[in-house]
């Protein structure tokens, strides 16, 4: 089994311009304002491989009983898909409304 790569830096949101500092207990890989990501990573969290640098937009989240909540993301370039655990400092209301927009994209 690979490693995951323990990067935690401070970054601005290219889809909000939020800043984001590290994260207190884990590693930060998405916006704590509008919950997008980056696609850097290419095979493991971390590594810093990919090419595509498209945005991740979040467009689910699932529980887990073990891990928490998950934010499920997509590439709006290439259509890479990939799960990322939430970080304490979330913004709840766009956790709140990631829900509902999948709640109401399943029905």
């Amino acid at each position: 089994m690979t490693k995951t790569k323990k990067i935690n830096q401070s970054f601005n949101c290219l889809h909000c311009g939020q800043s984001n500092p590290p994260a207190l207990r884990t590693c930060r890989n998405h916006c704590r304002e509008c919950l997008y990501s980056l696609h850097v990573d290419l095979e493991i969290p971390g590594d810093r491989a990919s090419l595509c640098h498209g945005l991740l937009e979040p467009v689910g989240l699932e529980q887990n009983s073990k891990k928490g909540f998950i934010i499920l993301h997509k590439c709006l370039k290439c259509g890479y898909k990939n799960r990322n655990l939430t970080a304490d400092d979330d913004n709840s209301d766009a956790l709140i409304k990631l829900s509902q927009q999948q709640n109401l994209s399943q029905t």
